[in-house]
């Protein structure tokens, strides 16, 4: 296949920095609106335009602008990129799927200890207390909101960005290299450190599992299932008016028996697999190691760059 390597990985690139600064400047010109919009209403009289400021309408707003704005340039950039299609597609038993939940589930709880104590020791030396901004997020969010935005959006949209999408394009540099870059893109692209272990670990799964199966759905399954359990469950349980005080602690007792569970599965199930999983090789000729390819490619850097600055911005202002 004739490719040029270092064009390819650096445009794929800049398909996700295009979809950084469309956010961004989307969100700057809707905030923007928005409070024109809230003056004019206080100014008026006719309503009260605190709901606009609300913690379910600022989700609801990012995620137009992130899938509805943002997503469309990510997709009419990447469609100009060359990708590969499996053709000999295949199905995954359902027990077979109840492990890789199993599996997933406990490389979740292990990637955000990892995510917490690392946070918590740099917290530490650094003297301040560093607060996930996910929590601080769905806690002051309707339920509703966050089944809608977590469990039915997220889940789609991320799979079709860093999987169908990326390993698609990805695919021809080998296995390992897609599957690897595309966890590695889906942990910076959450940018904080708190969901960046758990992120990238999962994308890493997610990817091998898409290039190996040629089917989507078994991610967005996965994905769903997974946000639910971390992000509806805990709410539900912290809201007194849905359970018993009594019984929202057994919930909760339950609830650490079967991530503590996941966890100790999920690590025999990584040490007895890891070197028999089957990867299938690159088709693309290389003139040097890929890694060196990466690092030449501009669109990755600025990328980099980005994803970084987001990084800076959280540690900042969970402090």
């Amino acid at each position: 296949m004739n490719l040029n390597a270092k064009k390819q990985l650096s445009q794929i690139a800049w398909a996700y920095v295009l979809f950084l600064i469309v956010n961004r400047v989307a969100s700057l010109i809707l905030t923007f609106l928005i409070r024109v919009l809230s003056f004019a209403l206080a100014t008026s009289g006719i309503l009260d335009p605190s709901f606009l400021f609300g913690t379910d309408a600022s989700m609801l707003l990012s995620l137009f602008i992130m899938y509805g704005i943002a997503f469309p340039f990510f997709v009419w950039k990447m469609n100009r990129i060359p990708s590969w299609t499996k053709t000999d597609k295949k199905t995954i038993p359902a027990s077979d799927f109840a492990v890789l939940l199993i599996f997933c589930l406990g490389m979740t709880y292990i990637g955000n200890l990892i995510g917490q104590y690392l946070m918590a020791i740099a917290g530490s030396l650094s003297g301040t207390v560093q607060e996930n901004p996910l929590d601080e997020l769905i806690t002051g969010m309707h339920l509703s909101v966050v089944f809608v935005s977590t469990v039915l959006i997220a889940p789609v949209m991320e799979e079709l960005m860093f999987r169908k999408y990326l390993v698609d394009r990805l695919a021809p540099f080998g296995q390992k290299t897609a599957v690897i870059l595309s966890g590695l893109s889906f942990g910076l692209f959450h940018g904080n450190c708190f969901q960046f272990f758990y992120a990238t670990m999962l994308g890493m799964v997610f990817a091998y599992l898409y290039s190996s199966t040629g089917r989507i759905r078994y991610n967005i399954a996965l994905h769903m299932i997974i946000n639910f359990v971390g992000g509806v469950v805990p709410i539900f349980l912290a809201d007194s008016t849905a359970v018993s005080g009594f019984l929202s602690l057994l919930i909760s007792i339950f609830f650490g028996a079967v991530a503590l569970a996941c966890m100790i599965i999920a690590i025999v199930i990584f040490c007895i697999s890891i070197r028999k999983l089957k990867w299938f090789p690159r088709w693309v000729a290389l003139e040097e190691p890929i890694v060196d390819v990466i690092l030449k490619a501009p669109g990755v850097w600025f990328f980099l760059i980005m994803t970084g600055i987001s990084f800076v911005i959280s540690w900042i202002s969970g402090s």
